[in-house]
């Protein structure tokens, strides 16, 4: 299964990257720019509940693509 999210901050991304690295989800990461700002959309392999408890249990915001 494959899991799609975008975060809002570089901070946030680096966050992420490090808590999906020592929970040994394979990812990949891409940066976008918009109008908006840049985000960074994620490309997880794992199941979704999975991914997105582990992101709320840390309080980091995310949005589902």
């Amino acid at each position: 299964m494959v899991t799609h999210f975008v975060v809002q901050s570089e901070t946030y991304a680096e966050k992420v990257k490090r808590l999906l690295a020592q929970y040994r989800f394979r990812y990949q990461v891409r940066k976008v720019t918009a109008a908006a700002g840049c985000s960074y959309q994620f490309t997880v392999s794992g199941e979704p509940s999975a991914v997105f408890a582990l992101l709320s249990d840390r309080q980091i915001p995310y949005q589902t693509c």
